[in-house]
């Protein structure tokens, strides 16, 4: 009893601790931009590219400088834990407008959010850029890389798995990270209503296996000719499960259980909200008595061999760039199957000394280098695909 008690205390108490931390933050960042405190920059740090040797590497490394933009972190965010935290709870800055897109998928509905720039005249052939947030996210914390595409010529887009994103459910469904089957539907609405215009995807930490799992399943008849991951875990086993820092796994749990608690009335007939909520403190026992629940799924072994974002990589046909940090605490630089990158043309990989998981601040409030990274990446695949003579260089 005494435990339940502490446990529904800490719900209760984590959205004043979020402000607490966001001010301070803030504050931080005021700091940072202050003209006379540019001592809190160190040295620059330069990525590093795994890849096979492609008329594309040498594209990107030589004409569009892949290699050329160093990472410069502050001293205070040269710690991967510290990166990690402020990539959860850091709020982009200034008004964030996004028009809001419901697809009906079956008996259910997926939540497709269009950002709005008023000061950028896009054409009607701008390309698009499909934005995946991670595990809990949503279209605001994904609003700078919103911002950032939009300014440099794409319409961005932000998919939202069945039941996130402060959206509704209208049938008993949530869909895992590793099912492509809502995001196939999303990405073919998309290119229905915007048709014969390039289409390209970023996905963040747990969206890239949403990514990776699309891209696998659909192979060469996919309709996203692009793809950039940041964070991406290439492995959701039990292993997986036991290297996530505490404080992160608990962060995305109390997430994942206020979802759980706003649908209540949907899911209550499928799955155990008692065991879904009070029983369940690590996320290899949420996906227990939810996801498995939720798909007829007996088995931890099942489950995540279903949805093992790799599970088809041998079938993606289109150009695919993964960013990791070798500070990451949650995708920690031992899982990088580098053999891949070396073996596959399609596949490149970026690493970088620091950075955390899904950050890449530069300051605690800016844009995330990764980010940037991936808006320059994709400008230099779909140059490289419109020039018909760089095949030939």
């Amino acid at each position: 009893m005494t435990q339940t008690l502490f446990k529904m205390a800490v719900h209760l108490l984590v959205p004043y601790v979020l402000c607490l931390l966001n001010w301070i933050l803030i504050t931080i960042h005021r700091i940072h931009t202050c003209k006379w405190c540019r001592w809190l920059w160190c040295d620059d740090i330069l990525p590093k590219i795994h890849c096979r040797d492609s008329t594309l590497a040498k594209h990107l490394i030589r004409r569009r400088g892949l290699l050329n933009r160093p990472y410069k972190p502050p001293i205070v965010l040269r710690n991967g834990y510290i990166q990690t935290l402020v990539g959860l709870i850091a709020k982009p800055l200034g008004d964030l407008q996004f028009e809001r897109e419901y697809k009906q998928v079956g008996k259910g509905v997926v939540a497709i959010d269009w950002f709005i720039q008023h000061d950028v005249k896009l054409r009607r052939n701008s390309p698009i850029m499909l934005i995946v947030p991670r595990l809990t996210g949503d279209a605001v914390t994904v609003g700078n890389l919103c911002r950032t595409s939009s300014r440099r010529g794409f319409r961005p887009v932000v998919f939202n798995r069945r039941g996130h994103g402060h959206s509704f459910l209208t049938s008993p469904r949530l869909t895992s990270t590793g099912d492509p089957s809502d995001a196939r539907e999303a990405i073919g609405h998309i290119s229905d209503k915007y048709p014969y215009v390039p289409l390209v995807a970023v996905g963040i930490g747990a969206g890239c296996a949403t990514l990776f799992s699309y891209l696998g399943e659909n192979g060469s008849s996919s309709l996203v000719k692009a793809a950039v991951c940041i964070s991406p875990s290439y492995d959701n086993t039990e292993k997986l499960c036991k290297q996530i820092p505490k404080f992160y796994e608990l962060f995305l749990l109390l997430d994942l259980k206020r979802m759980i608690i706003s649908y209540w009335k949907a899911l209550h007939k499928v799955i155990d909200l008692k065991a879904a909520l009070l029983r369940s403190w690590t996320l290899k026992e949420f996906d227990y008595h939810v996801y498995c629940k939720l798909y007829g799924i007996d088995t931890f072994k099942a489950f995540w061999q279903k949805n093992d974002p790799m599970r088809d990589v041998d079938d993606i046909a289109v150009p695919v760039l993964c960013v990791n940090s070798l500070d990451d605490p949650v995708s920690v630089h031992e899982n990088i199957p580098l053999e891949l990158f070396e073996f596959y043309p399609n596949l490149l990989l970026m690493t970088i000394d620091k950075g955390g998981h899904c950050a890449f601040y530069e300051n605690v409030k800016g844009i995330s280098w990764a980010e940037t990274l991936a808006v320059s990446y994709c400008e230099g695949v779909l140059e490289f695909m419109t020039n018909s003579k760089l095949w030939y260089k």
